[in-house]
């Protein structure tokens, strides 16, 4: 297992009413006058923007605001939020929604402290954004379970007229604070809901998925997260106001992400599924969670067959995660892809890219465009030919 630094500055505020805490916990980190920003509205519906306003209030603070963060953030929603930020003299950000609006909110605190345009920010060979030197302090309100943003440092923007992803990294980014309510997601679409289970589970098996290097713990934890979302997703799409099952689809949602645990001490950055997952959702506008559940299936059947040698991790996740019983590691990693699309499917993900809408002719340059800054994966190596390889097999 290879050397790691682990670090969480992060306080999580979980369960019913922690929304309590909010307005005196940001007077606590400087905060007198904060910018709130949130997407469509929904808070507005069930009542959290209320409750945001009477904790502002009782807390002496003053606010700015900034709505219609859309789904899949875009750079022009980050650099409105900036120029509100500025123009009111706020000091606090308080972003209240699912993945797109926390993400936005890390890339609008990285660009009000700093002098340029906020597209230097982004991700460069470093492996972080270098150029991050200072940033707002930021709190989050969770209303959606699934991207682990709450808890973790970095956030995804869409960027330009073809809508590439771009990445936001930095240790700085991560909130100060984060309210997470599993009560806030009973109103949450069952769609999306079970779109951000697929985002959870990805992201604990992209982790996963790895070279053995003897990480038995940050496995072994890893398992037990990922089987605790197959027995509880079901439950929410039986119950939506289930709230021991939203509870540990929230924390598992945290968990997946928090200080990239489960991949300390492994070698390399893996996540090849997010590289190609964000071109299903830049040419299509698809929601993140869906393209990774239909790429998974692909990519595993496809790293399974290019490199055999690592049969065995993909066995192991059928036998101790999808509880196949089969000796044989080749039928049994093929078991567990079957159940594990069988657990999508339960879950009313789309079967396949063709379902979902995707047009075969659009594939070979998806696959192009994921791989454009460099080749993905670290099982097997995904370049362009790779990439169209398992797109057509999700097809």
């Amino acid at each position: 297992m290879k050397n790691f630094i682990f670090s969480i500055p992060t306080t999580a505020y979980f369960g019913k009413g922690q929304i309590e805490i909010l307005g005196e916990t940001i007077k606590a980190h400087g905060g007198s006058k904060a910018l709130l920003a949130y997407g469509g509205g929904s808070i507005k519906q069930n009542g959290i923007y209320e409750v945001i306003l009477e904790q502002f209030r009782k807390a002496g603070l003053a606010h700015a605001e900034l709505s219609g963060i859309q789904p899949n953030p875009r750079i022009e929603s980050v650099e409105e939020g900036i120029e509100v930020y500025r123009a009111n003299g706020c000091d606090f950000i308080l972003a209240v929604g699912g993945g797109s609006t926390l993400d936005a909110c890390k890339a609008i605190a990285a660009g009000v402290k700093y002098d340029g345009p906020v597209t230097d920010l982004f991700v460069d060979e470093s492996g972080i954004s270098s150029k991050i030197a200072a940033v707002a302090p930021l709190a989050t309100i969770l209303t959606m379970a699934g991207t682990g943003s709450e808890l973790d440092m970095g956030g995804v923007i869409t960027v330009g007229d073809d809508h590439k992803k771009k990445v936001v990294l930095h240790p700085l980014l991560n909130p100060k604070f984060s309210i997470l309510d599993p009560e806030y997601t009973y109103t949450v679409p069952e769609y999306h809901s079970m779109a951000g289970v697929a985002d959870i589970l990805c992201h604990l098996m992209e982790q996963y998925f790895t070279p053995e290097v003897g990480a038995k713990v940050q496995d072994r934890m890893n398992e037990g997260v990922m089987k605790a979302v197959l027995e509880e997703a079901p439950k929410i799409l039986a119950n939506p106001n289930d709230y021991d099952a939203r509870a540990n689809i929230m924390w598992a949602s945290s968990m997946a992400l928090a200080g990239f645990q489960f991949v300390l001490g492994k070698p390399g950055f893996p996540f090849p599924l997010h590289g190609m997952g964000h071109e299903l959702s830049s040419m299509y506008d698809m929601t993140h969670g869906v393209t990774l559940a239909l790429l998974t299936p692909a990519w595993m059947r496809h790293t399974m067959s290019t490199t055999p040698e690592h049969l065995p991790v993909f066995a192991k996740f059928a036998r101790n995660v999808m509880e196949v019983r089969e000796d044989d590691d080749a039928k049994a990693a093929e078991e567990g892809v079957k159940k594990l699309e069988a657990f999508y499917s339960a879950i009313k993900m789309p079967a396949n890219l063709r379902e979902a809408g995707v047009k075969e002719d659009d594939l070979e340059a998806m696959a192009e465009k994921a791989v454009e800054n460099g080749k993905l994966g670290i099982l097997s190596t995904i370049g362009k030919d790779e990439a169209l390889n398992i797109m057509r097999m999700a097809f």
